[in-house]
């Protein structure tokens, strides 16, 4: 916009200039030498005579002129005029100037011709040539009173003065004509210039439309008043030029048709404009089997009758504030009175006027000036109208923003609140059932056991994957590197699926080369979700005395771990391979009848295989069967070959881990409890965050076990206290056991101060490892320091 901008100050130099120099003309033609108009003194010879030499005297036909403008109807082949020249008129070098509407003209003095053709330059003294477009004929030095006689060649009506001038007079004439030719031709030139780099900056139609009109209203005004002369254009040329002016009115419909935006307001106006086109157009080819005057008649009648019919149209757009319809006005109703008049005055109806080859060219000049002025405003409208658009859009922006994240709170509040009232449950359910594990069962309670646990489990898979496929959705899912065995994630894996695969039957098989290490750096619990859900699915899909078979690989040359989930099932159509990574998608309807599921499982997997570091893809596919493919990196474990004794033996010294149970839920506090005797740790319960603080005070711990939504004080804020106040507790083991499974409460939880994060329901294995890890590394450490305090009291 800021080259338009800078054109927009080219093109007002230009114009300014070009009235600078209207002025200028004007001025000099003021310094005036002999000029007398004989027209007034004129007769016309009204009747027909078509002769090469002037008609009789004293003929009935010649009538009067009596104005200062000859205007001739068409006669067929000549018109004549006849007047007396004063002999004290050619003493010195006199001119006869005619207007350049009269193109072909002769000069007879007392019957005499004085010059075949007109000139069309001066030569002052100086003998150098100044073009000017007027008709001249040198008069003759005459003795006595003289006739002359002008015979115009009227193809069309005429209206010129008939002037005798001297060289001053010549010369101011040609100065204020030829500036008054030029300043109009350069306004035009400029706009259409300006237009056109409006075209190819804004890429509108319509300023394309405009420069073809402008150049059209160009070659229009050099027609008019021989202004092409100056251009060194030959009249061959000129011609091939003048036939663009057959295409305006044309050009003109469907550029005054879009400027006032017909067809938004009466789409079936633009229509009719549209078919008042295609007759002109249909004239135009028949103009070869039509005469001159039959094309210019029905052209004009067509013409006229549409630049009329577009000011009511333009009067209606501009009271609705359509500020480029006002500019429209305001330059087409001159144009239509300048086409009028000129026509009225070459039919004689009104007198004529020295002036009227400029009628038309200055209107259109004017026109031109408005309907640029026009497209300017309609820039600031769509400009505007575009600001108002984006605005609105910033506006519905902001409030759809607003109310995402307030469905966003919403949903996450609903989803915690889902999260704990469903895992406390569950938390109870799997503490029971691990209470059972050991208990002395008949065949049918062990099989009910087992198809409780088997539901348990899935309900608790279930449950978490669709939380962790929240946190894919918002991209919150962030990898927690540590050490774990690929082996023992196959052998749970196995475990988990022993019963469904033996209820289909389906032939469920694990394998794991020897070139994957037996410890590696990476989430282990990530990937087991993610080999979870495609286990699943290639249970679920396989047909009963079907394979499933889950291979681990090393990538060579690479630590990278690939794990290959293959099936027997019915294989994913190449229409559906992008559908399985959707969320809620099954490939085919009615797939969720026959295998059940919402369709979480691939595209959840996708995205914690993403998060881990790696990709997920469909390897192959077919009629037999599914392969996909897990690539997944991870961190080499450096192993000690040294090992501390105190580690392994705590010699005669026998200590048993002391772990405070922090939970609300009494079910859940009793059950933790219970799992923790049974494993042979001292525990003691407390119920809320308070109660939690009070006792790291008072005592100290090998491990605290950490409930997060509690009444009074909160798990994360009781977390915070306790490493600031409880001195006997500061550097003590504390895990989070929650029903939010959320990765950004984790994070709170770890940044408030515990050491680990577990979500319910917890199974013993995982309780078991958790008091390994952490409660008897602490025991082992409390013996340490006792051994070198009572190993310092001995030595002094």
């Amino acid at each position: 916009m800021a080259d338009v901008g800078r054109r927009g100050t080219a093109l007002l130099v230009v114009i300014f200039s070009s009235l600078l120099l209207l002025s200028f003309c004007a001025t000099a033609a003021e310094q005036q030498g002999y000029a007398r108009n004989l027209t007034q003194t004129m007769e016309v010879f009204k009747g027909v005579w078509d002769q090469e030499t002037p008609p009789p005297e004293n003929h009935a036909a010649w009538s009067p002129i009596n104005h200062d403008v000859f205007t001739s109807e068409p006669r067929e082949p000549f018109v004549w005029t006849r007047g007396k020249v004063d002999s004290a008129e050619t003493v010195e070098q006199r001119w006869l100037l005619l207007s350049p509407l009269a193109s072909r003209a002769q000069v007879f003095i007392d019957g005499s011709r004085i010059s075949h053709n007109p000139k069309f330059f001066l030569e002052p003294p100086q003998q150098k040539a100044i073009t000017f477009h007027h008709l001249i004929f040198e008069l003759p030095k005459i003795s006595s009173v003289s006739d002359i006689h002008i015979r115009f060649e009227a193809e069309f009506p005429i209206s010129t003065p008939v002037k005798v001038v001297d060289q001053k007079a010549l010369i101011s004439e040609a100065v204020l004509h030829t500036g008054l030719s030029v300043s109009l031709a350069s306004i035009i030139f400029a706009l259409t210039v300006y237009n056109l780099f409006l075209f190819f900056s804004i890429r509108d139609p319509i300023y394309l439309l405009y420069v073809v009109v402008a150049v059209g209203v160009l070659v229009y005004s050099l027609s008019l008043t021989n202004l092409q002369v100056y251009l060194g254009i030959t009249e061959e040329q000129f011609n091939w030029l003048k036939a663009l002016l057959i295409l305006m009115p044309l050009l003109t419909i469907q550029f005054a048709s879009r400027i006032l935006q017909l067809g938004k307001l009466a789409p079936w106006v633009n229509q009719m404009y549209r078919l008042l086109s295609l007759i002109y157009l249909g004239l135009l080819i028949a103009t070869p089997f039509l005469s001159f005057k039959t094309v210019a008649f029905l052209g004009a009648t067509i013409g006229m009758a549409a630049y009329l019919s577009f000011i009511p149209f333009a009067f209606i757009q501009a009271r609705k504030k359509y500020q480029p319809a006002l500019y429209f006005l305001i330059g087409w109703i001159p144009l239509i009175i300048a086409q009028n008049v000129t026509a009225l005055e070459s039919l004689g109806v009104i007198k004529g006027s020295q002036w009227v080859m400029y009628y038309i060219p200055g209107a259109m000049s004017w026109e031109m000036a408005l309907f640029s002025l026009a497209l300017a405003s309609r820039i600031k409208i769509l400009r505007d109208e575009r600001d108002t658009l984006q605005a609105q859009q910033i506006e519905v922006s902001e409030k759809a923003r607003k109310a995402l994240e307030r469905s966003n709170r919403i949903k996450d509040d609903f989803l915690n609140a889902v999260s704990h009232e469903l895992r406390t449950p569950l938390h109870t359910i799997q503490g029971q059932l691990d209470m059972l594990r050991e208990a002395p069962l008949n065949r049918e309670q062990n099989d009910a056991f087992r198809l409780i646990e088997y539901a348990n489990l899935r309900m608790t898979r279930q449950v978490g994957g669709i939380l962790d496929f929240v946190d894919a959705q918002e991209e919150n899912l962030l990898s927690s590197p540590q050490m774990f065995e690929p082996q023992s994630l196959f052998d749970l894996l196995e475990y988990e699926f022993r019963e469904a695969a033996r209820a289909k039957p389906v032939s469920l098989a694990f394998g794991m080369e020897d070139s994957v290490p037996g410890k590696v750096f990476m989430d282990g619990l990530m990937l087991e979700k993610v080999l979870y859900q495609l286990i699943d699915n290639a249970v679920k899909f396989t047909p009963a005395g079907g394979e499933v078979l889950v291979r681990g690989s090393r990538l060579t040359d690479d630590s990278v771990l690939r794990i290959l989930v293959s099936d027997t099932g019915p294989g994913i159509p190449d229409a559906q391979r992008e559908k399985v990574f959707q969320a809620f998608s099954q490939g085919e309807a009615g797939l969720t009848r026959r295998y059940g599921g919402v369709g979480l499982g691939l595209p959840l997997a996708s995205s914690l295989a993403n998060a881990l570091g790696g990709q997920m893809r469909v390897l192959e596919t077919s009629d037999h069967g599914t392969t996909l493919e897990v690539t997944v990196p991870y961190g080499d474990v450096h192993q000690s070959e040294h090992h501390d004794p105190d580690q392994l033996s705590l010699g005669d010294v026998i200590q048993v881990p002391r772990v405070l149970v922090v939970e609300d839920d009494a079910g859940n506090r009793m059950i933790l409890r219970k799992q923790l005797e049974k494993i042979g740790v001292i525990s003691e319960g407390v119920q809320n965050g308070l109660e939690a603080v009070r006792a790291a005070m008072n005592e100290p711990w090998d491990m605290i076990i950490m409930d997060c939504q509690m009444p009074v004080m909160d798990g994360i804020e009781a977390t915070r206290e306790i490493r600031l106040k409880a001195a006997a507790n500061l550097d003590t083991p504390i895990i989070a056991v929650t029903a939010n499974a959320s990765e950004s409460y984790r994070l709170q939880c770890l940044e408030a101060g515990m050491d680990d994060y577990c979500t319910k329901p917890l199974r013993m294995e995982k309780l078991q490892r958790l008091v390994t890890h952490y409660a008897e590394h602490r025991v082992v450490t409390r013996v340490r320091e006792q051994r070198g305090l009572k190993d310092s009291l001995i030595d002094s």
